[in-house]
């Protein structure tokens, strides 16, 4: 009954507030046709690919012998980083599937694999938000330096590893289902955008005071990006802000990443909390730079 409640009151809402849900539709569309198939549709094919193929196997047992033991942690961290959301949640989903990673350390790496790619963060946040006031190798070692000091939190030496290198393939490779699981992926993905679009919409009107756009700015990081550089802070300030917005991925990006994970004990609460802590550490890399060179 709580159920059927929620969704009729999503209703009348949705109905009361007709033109902001067409507005946001229309935004959410824009964004996911326009910025994320182009970003993220390449990089999805290809990760199924791997996974359906069992390439990641081959290449775990080739540099293993640098890596002992730690070589699917490794590889999702900087394959999750340079594809970009969900896609680190994907390959996390896909080494749990076939046992080279448990769930649980899966769970702690989550965050870690997930960050904006660095097409997205170059050739859009420095370039159009930042506009260079930060240098780029600054902006850079901000983003990615949080992850690199937490990940020896993330492991524990007494911890048993799944690292079964002698599975046999899946199955014969078929390039149709990589299409279509591709485009599952890509339409939830779009659902996410247009939902988080409309509240934003929505919300916007009665969210006039700088205090309470800061928070509604993390819930999508493209629009949010745009929001929080209208909000009057001094400069380092909103500065620290936009870069850890950029770590922290917005509530959309969170939402997209739990809708790629299939393993039943998906933590979505331990990923929002360790965004957090990195997108925090982002913050005060920035802000104490910037105090130093003012």
């Amino acid at each position: 009954m709580k159920k059927f409640i929620t969704i009729i009151t999503l209703l009348f809402l949705l109905l009361f507030f007709h033109n902001e849900t067409i507005l946001g539709t229309r935004s959410g569309l824009l964004l996911w046709y326009q910025t994320l198939i182009p970003s993220l549709l390449p990089f999805i094919l290809v990760t199924n690919a791997l996974a359906e193929t069992n390439a990641y196997q081959s290449a775990a047992q080739f540099f293993q012998k640098y890596f002992p033991s730690r070589i699917y942690e490794i590889m999702a961290i900087f394959l999750g980083n340079l594809c970009g959301y969900p896609l680190g949640g994907k390959i996390l989903n896909d080494f749990v599937k076939n046992q080279y990673l448990t769930q649980e350390k899966a769970n702690r790496l989550l965050a870690l694999s997930s960050q904006a790619s660095p097409m997205f963060l170059i050739g859009y946040i420095h370039l159009h938000i930042l506009q260079g006031k930060i240098p780029l190798p600054v902006f850079l070692t901000a983003i990615y330096l949080p992850v690199l000091i937490y990940y020896p939190f993330c492991t524990s030496k007494q911890e048993t590893y799944a690292t079964n290198h002698n599975l046999s393939p899946s199955g014969k490779f078929c390039i149709v289902d990589t299409f279509l699981h591709a485009t599952q992926i890509m339409v939830m993905i779009g659902m996410y955008v247009i939902i988080f679009s409309i509240i934003l919409v929505i919300l916007l009107p009665f969210c006039k005071h700088p205090l309470l756009k800061l928070p509604l700015s993390f819930l999508e990081i493209t629009t949010g990006l745009k929001l929080l550089d209208t909000i009057y802070f001094p400069l380092e300030i909103k500065l620290s802000f936009l870069c850890a917005l950029s770590a922290f991925g917005g509530l959309c990006s969170a939402f997209q990443v739990k809708g790629v994970l299939e393993h039943p004990n998906a933590s979505i609460k331990k990923y929002l909390l360790d965004k957090i802590l990195l997108s925090a550490g982002t913050f005060f890399i920035i802000l104490i730079y910037l105090k130093l060179i003012s």
